[in-house]
């Protein structure tokens, strides 16, 4: 049932316009409020993007460093020169900067000292190497090794010339003497060119070189000796001529009859030596 308005009581007409205030108030400052809202925002929003970039300066600013190419450190230009360090103090860094500048220097430091010990460790192992190859020279050219090598190809040599059909012309004893001959011409070549012979090498000289030596020397032998006992002397002479002398008589006639054979035989083996050596 409707009522007219006349038949409202004063308490709740007063009521009603608290009400219609209220509302008012709250529908104009609602906008109002959310501009103060956004305006905040947007200035709170341009703080934190400032702060954000000025973070990520700094942490641009820090991986330059630790990558060892700030402003302190020596460079090089687009020519190709040497730059030296910037001159510029460093009382304007912060405490965090400074410690990183430490850092990098402590790093350049180490950078230097590895570098220094890597050469230094470098010349030691060429050095190393050296002194082992100079050991296996010493061991292979002591004389209780190099003599029993010696006597191995001795012993090689005369095999060959009692196998050779050639060789059935000159007697045992003189067998010997070209064999001691061989032998000695292979000692000196050895050593003068400091070789260190494997087994196949040291086949190669005996087989391809030293025979026409022999056989060289067993002619010579007729011309330097007069007799059996001056053919011994000369036998003792090859088998040991740091210790066995020649009379002045046997040395004159070797020193004519011997270089034609030695001649042709260095010659060969010189030539020979590149393919050792490779």
């Amino acid at each position: 049932m409707a009522t007219d308005e006349k038949d409202q009581s004063p308490a709740e007409s007063a009521g009603g316009k608290q009400a219609n205030k209220k509302k008012l108030m709250l529908f104009i400052t609602a906008p109002i409020a959310v501009i103060l809202v956004g305006t905040l925002g947007f200035f709170a929003f341009g703080a934190l993007q400032s702060q954000h970039e000025r973070n990520q300066v700094d942490l641009e600013k820090f991986g330059f460093d630790l990558r060892g190419t700030s402003q302190f450190e020596r460079s090089e230009g687009i020519l190709g020169e040497t730059q030296l360090p910037s001159t510029f103090g460093t009382e304007n860094l912060t405490p965090a900067e400074r410690v990183v500048h430490s850092l990098v220097r402590d790093r350049e430091n180490l950078i230097i000292e590895n570098r220094t010990l890597r050469q230094q460790i470098e010349a030691l192992e060429t050095q190393l190497q050296s002194y082992e190859e100079d050991r296996r020279m010493a061991e292979y050219f002591m004389p209780e090794n190099f003599n029993q090598e010696l006597q191995r190809v001795e012993r090689m040599l005369l095999t060959y010339l009692r196998q050779s059909a050639d060789a059935q012309r000159f007697s045992n004893f003189r067998l010997e003497i070209m064999a001691a001959a061989g032998r000695m011409e292979y000692q000196r070549f050895v050593e003068a060119n400091m070789l260190m012979l494997d087994a196949v090498q040291r086949t190669e000289i005996v087989v391809d070189f030293l025979p026409a030596f022999m056989f060289c020397v067993g002619d010579a032998i007729d011309l330097a000796a007069n007799s059996f006992n001056e053919e011994r002397e000369i036998r003792d002479f090859f088998g040991n001529p740091e210790q066995q002398r020649l009379s002045p008589e046997i040395q004159e006639d070797l020193d004519i009859v011997l270089p034609p054979c030695q001649r042709e035989l260095r010659q060969g083996l010189n030539t020979h030596m590149a393919h050792l050596l490779d």
